[in-house]
C-alpha cells in the first residue's frame, strides 16, 4: 500500500546457493547507499543510487562484521564509520585487518576511506572497550567529524562472567569521538564519555536493570538552537544532551512517558528537522520481546526540552502480537512529518504527523511486506531498518535478501506546511 519495490540488491558477487550471507545496518548520503553483509562475503558494499529508482553496484571492501554491524557516513562523503561488536572467537582472517582475527582483540570502530566509491580503504581502526559498541551515529558539530558510540556489556556477546552476568563497571556509556584526519593515518579521538546519573549504580548488573545506552541521535533543536544527543536508555527512556560542545556533554532532560506502552525498552529516538503545529517533536520506538501487540511508537513534545510531554501514540493496525519479539519495531527514520519504520517480520510501515491533526492521531500511509529470504539468507524476510533518501524514496535493509529501494506513492505534505525554524 503505497509503498513499490523498485530494487533488491546485495552484490556482487552474487550469493552462491546454500551460502549463509545476512544483511544488517543501511545509509544513505550523498546519492550513495551503504550496505552491511555478513558471512563468506561479509563487509561494506556500496552503490550509486543518484539515480534512485535505478541503482547500481559500485564497490565492496571486506570488514569483520561481528555481531551486528553498523555504518555511519561523513557528510563530506569520505569516510566511512564500521562499527562491529565482535563475538570472541568469531570473525574471518583478513590480512589487511590483523584485529579480525578469530579471537582477536580489541573490539571498536574501523575508519574507512570512502573519498574514492569504486576503491574504499580500510584507514584505521579505534577500539572500545570492553568489547565495542552495540550502535554508532555521526554528527557534525561545528564544522567537525564526530562519532557518538553507544556502549554496553551483554553476556551474549560472550565477555560478561558470573551468576547474573557481570558487565565491568562504567562500561555501559556513550562515548563521543572526533575524526582527526590531518595525520597520515586517520583516527577517533575521544573528547568525553557520557554515563546517565540515574545509571551509575546500575552499570554492574546489566540483565536485571537494563539501564544502557541503546543508541542515540544527534540534531539541532529548531528552537533552542542547540545541538541534542537524544539517547534512547532503554528502561530510563529518553535522556536528552546538549552536545553544542561535545566535549562537555550535559544532560538537560528525559522522556519517560510513552502514552499505552507497557514498558519502556527504548531502542530509538528521532526528532523532527522542524516545528509541527508549533511543536518540536522526538519519535521513540522501543525494541520489544513478548508482548500483546506489535509495540507502541511515541510522539514526545520536546519544544521545551527540559520537560518532554507525550502526545500520542501509533502502532501497526490489527490485532497482532509481537511474535515473541519478531514483528516488533527496529530502525526507523522521521522526516517532513513522516515515519518510515522497520518493523522486523511485520514489514516497511509509513506513518504521517505532519500537522496538528496527524501528530494526535497518526495516520498510516504506507506499508509492504517483507520477502521471503533468498537462498542461504541467515534471517529469512525480516526489515532491519528504513531512511528516507528523499521526501518519496526510501533505502532499506531485508535482512535475507540485501538493500532495498521503494518508491512511496502516498500524501506527501508540502514543505510549506511546517513552520520555519526560528
Amino acid at each position: 500500500y503505497n509503498l513499490v519495490r523498485l530494487a533488491t540488491l546485495n552484490g556482487p558477487p552474487e550469493r552462491a546457493p546454500g551460502v549463509a550471507e545476512g544483511y544488517i545496518e543501511t545509509a544513505v548520503k550523498g546519492g550513495y547507499a551503504y550496505l552491511c553483509r555478513s558471512g563468506t562475503e561479509e563487509g561494506l558494499v556500496i552503490f550509486d543510487v543518484r539515480d534512485i529508482e535505478n541503482p547500481s553496484y559500485v564497490s565492496a571492501i571486506r570488514l569483520d562484521a561481528g555481531f551486528e554491524a553498523d555504518i555511519e557516513v561523513s557528510d563530506d562523503g569520505n569516510w566511512a564509520f564500521w562499527e562491529t561488536q565482535r563475538i570472541p572467537g568469531a570473525g574471518i582472517p583478513d590480512a589487511m585487518d590483523p584485529t579480525s582475527l578469530p579471537g582477536a582483540l580489541p573490539y571498536g570502530i574501523h575508519i574507512v576511506d570512502i573519498s574514492d566509491k569504486a576503491n574504499p580503504s580500510w584507514a584505521g581502526f579505534t577500539p572500545v572497550t570492553p568489547n565495542g559498541p552495540h550502535s554508532i551515529s555521526y554528527a557534525n558539530i561545528g564544522g567537525e567529524d564526530y562519532v557518538f558510540a553507544s556502549v554496553y556489556s551483554w553476556q551474549y556477546i560472550g565477555t560478561s562472567v558470573g551468576t547474573p552476568p557481570i558487565a565491568p563497571p562504567g562500561m555501559q556509556r556513550m562515548v563521543i569521538y572526533r575524526l582527526d584526519a590531518s595525520g597520515p593515518v586517520a583516527q577517533l579521538v575521544e573528547v568525553a564519555s557520557y554515563i546517565d546519573p540515574d545509571a551509575v549504580h546500575a552499570n554492574p548488573v546489566m540483565p536485571e536493570d537494563e539501564r544502557m545506552p541503546h543508541d542515540v541521535s544527534i540534531s539541532v533543536h529548531p528552537v533552542t538552537n542547540r545541538t541534542y544527543a537524544y539517547i534512547a536508555y532503554w528502561n530510563l527512556g529518553v535522556v536528552i544532551v546538549d552536545v553544542t560542545d561535545p566535549a562537555n556533554p550535559t544532560r538537560i532532560g528525559a522522556a519517560t512517558d510513552f502514552g499505552l506502552a507497557p514498558t519502556r525498552e527504548i531502542h530509538m529516538a528521532r526528532q523532527s528537522e522542524r516545528t509541527i503545529a508549533g511543536k518540536v517533536i522526538v519519535v521513540t520506538e522501543p525494541e520489544i520481546s513478548g508482548q500483546e501487540t506489535t509495540g507502541y511508537m511515541s510522539a514526545i513534545d520536546v519544544t521545551d526540552p527540559t520537560s518532554p510531554v507525550f502526545v500520542s501514540n501509533w502502532r501497526i493496525p490489527g490485532n497482532a502480537t509481537s511474535n515473541g519479539g519478531g514483528w516488533g519495531p527496529h530502525y526507523f527514520d522521521f522526516r517532513d512529518g513522516r515515519v518510515v519504520m522497520a518493523s522486523y517480520g511485520a514489514g516497511f510501515w509509513v506513518y504521517d504527523m505532519h500537522d496538528a491533526d496527524n501528530l494526535a492521531r497518526p495516520r498510516t500511509v504506507g506499508y509492504s511486506f517483507v520477502q521471503a529470504g533468498g537462498s542461504g539468507g541467515l534471517l529469512g524476510g525480516s526489515a532491519f531498518d528504513a531512511w528516507w533518501a528523499d521526501p518519496t524514496h526510501i533505502v532499506a535493509s531485508e535482512s535475507g535478501n540485501g538493500l532495498v529501494i521503494f518508491r512511496y506513492e502516498g500524501p506527501t505534505p508540502a514543505i510549506d506546511t511546517f513552520a520555519a525554524p526560528s
